[in-house]
C-alpha cells in the first residue's frame, strides 16, 4: 500500500514534519535510550563504539553517499558534531602518524574526523580494538591530541553527550528547514526508502 501524502503544500509540510519527527522518536527510543545505560566507566569501549554507530546512522539519514569514499557520511557528521574533527592535523602529528602506520595509505587523511573513522571506528567495529584513539575518563573532559605519539584521547562521556546534543539539534534544524534543504530531502528519502512501504 502506498503511503498517504497530502496534495496541498501546507499539508505536505506538516506530513513530512510528522514523518521526520517519528524518525527522531524512533531513534530516540531504539537507539539513544538503549545506549544511555552504557554510560558508565566500565563500558567505555561498547559505549564509544555505539556513539560511532550513532554518528554513522545520522550520516546515512542526512548526507548523500559518496561511492568513492566509504568514510564520507560518517566524517561529514562527526565534523559537524564538533569543530575539532574538521581540523587538519599539524605537520608534527602527520609526520608521526605516517611513521607509525607506514604500511597504510594515509594520503586521504585530511582531518581528525577521518582519523577517528579509520583508526577507531573501523578497528573497534571490525576487531574490537582501538588504534590511534585512546579513551580516558580521568585525563580529559573532551579531546586531547598527542603530537609526539600521534593519537587522540577522547572522554567517552563527552563524545556521547556531544553526539546526543548534535542529534537533538540536527533534527530540530531539519524540522524547521525549508523544503529545498538538501539534508531535509535526504532525510525524507531515507524515510521513504527504509521506513515506508
Amino acid at each position: 500500500m502506498d503511503h498517504y501524502e497530502p496534495l496541498d503544500p501546507l499539508g505536505k509540510i506538516q506530513y513530512f514534519n510528522e514523518l521526520i519527527n517519528l524518525l527522531r522518536l524512533r531513534l530516540k527510543v531504539f537507539f539513544i535510550d538503549q545506549v544511555k545505560p552504557l554510560q558508565n566507566h566500565s563500558s567505555a569501549f561498547p559505549f564509544t563504539t555505539m556513539t560511532c554507530v550513532g554518528i554513522e546512522i545520522l550520516g546515512k539519514i542526512f548526507i548523500m553517499e559518496n561511492k568513492d569514499d566509504t568514510s564520507y557520511q560518517f566524517v561529514e557528521i562527526i565534523k559537524k558534531t564538533h569543530q575539532f574533527f574538521a581540523r587538519k592535523p599539524n605537520k608534527k602529528y602527520d609526520k608521526k602518524l605516517k611513521e607509525i602506520w607506514s604500511e597504510k595509505d594515509l594520503n586521504k587523511i585530511d582531518c581528525f574526523g577521518k582519523i577517528v573513522y579509520r583508526f577507531f571506528r573501523n578497528t573497534m567495529i571490525h576487531g574490537y580494538q582501538g588504534k590511534g584513539v585512546s579513551l580516558s575518563y580521568e585525563d580529559t573532559k573532551n579531546i586531547e591530541v598527542d603530537e609526539n605519539f600521534a593519537f587522540i584521547k577522547i572522554n567517552p562521556d563527552w563524545f556521547w553527550n556531544n553526539f546526543k546534543d548534535f542529534f537533538d539539534k540536527r533534527f530540530m534544524e531539519i524540522l524547521n528547514a525549508q523544503d529545498n534543504n538538501k539534508e531535509r530531502q535526504y532525510c525524507l528519502k531515507y524515510i521513504k526508502e527504509y521506513l515506508l512501504w
